[in-house]
């Protein structure tokens, strides 16, 4: 009766596990089936090819004496931040909230679906200035850890442009999202206004990281056979 009930128990388990076995042997199968674009001018080195850079580093809000605003450096590391998602709002779009239409719909009815992917909204500040004109983008931001706001200098803020829209495709502009992996490598645009957009986002922020998770247990496997 004792073996009998282990054996049970076993196969209970089994029968727990297999769904999740399922579905992790399919996602790696999708991963090696399925290739997301690198965006950007390439180089060929040799047999490889050198994919394009973006630079990860912006400025964020400090407060001093609870009045006084600062612009200081944030730079989106690589173990916060292995992979996330940026939009630039410049300054005549700051006002049109329909540019984030697609991100605001998940935030009120499909939550869930975004709350590990970091989304990264940054716009125009001129310490000069009142920027109380940008405060409506930062409104997602509330009761939202994974949407950061952050900021660049408005002089040079065109300067996006030499970095996450390099070479980019002639329909991608300003408030699309852009996907950037663990090596600041560019593998997607996607357009912020619509639900579609930010779903197809959300698919390929998951293949991404489960891709970099394959390839981290993979090298973990080979060192521990060293």
């Amino acid at each position: 009766n004792s073996f009998r009930m282990k054996n049970k128990k076993l196969i209970f388990f089994v029968i727990l596990l297999l769904p999740a076995l399922f579905k992790l042997i399919l996602e790696f199968t999708t991963i090696n089936s399925r290739k997301l674009p690198y965006y950007g001018p390439k180089i060929a080195s040799g047999k490889d090819t050198v994919f394009y850079k973006v630079n990860s580093s912006f400025k964020k809000i400090s407060l001093q004496h609870d009045t006084v605003e600062q612009l200081i450096p944030f730079t989106l590391d690589t173990l916060n931040y292995p992979i996330y998602a940026v939009c630039f709002i410049k300054p005549s779009y700051k006002k049109d909230n329909y540019r984030l239409a697609g991100l605001s719909e998940y935030v009120q009815y499909k939550k869930d679906k975004i709350k590990l992917i970091p989304f990264i909204i940054v716009t125009p500040y001129d310490s000069k200035s009142d920027s109380s004109s940008l405060k409506e983008m930062e409104k997602l931001s509330i009761a939202n850890d994974n949407i950061l706001s952050l900021y660049w200098n408005t002089p040079t803020f065109d300067s996006l442009n030499l970095s996450y829209f390099k070479e980019k495709p002639i329909y991608v502009d300003y408030s699309f999202f852009v996907l950037v992996d663990k090596h600041r490598n560019i593998r997607g645009y996607y357009d912020a206004r619509y639900i579609a957009e930010i779903k197809r986002l959300t698919e390929e922020y998951q293949h991404l990281r489960l891709k970099e998770e394959k390839e981290q247990m993979l090298q973990t496997n080979k060192i521990e056979r060293k």
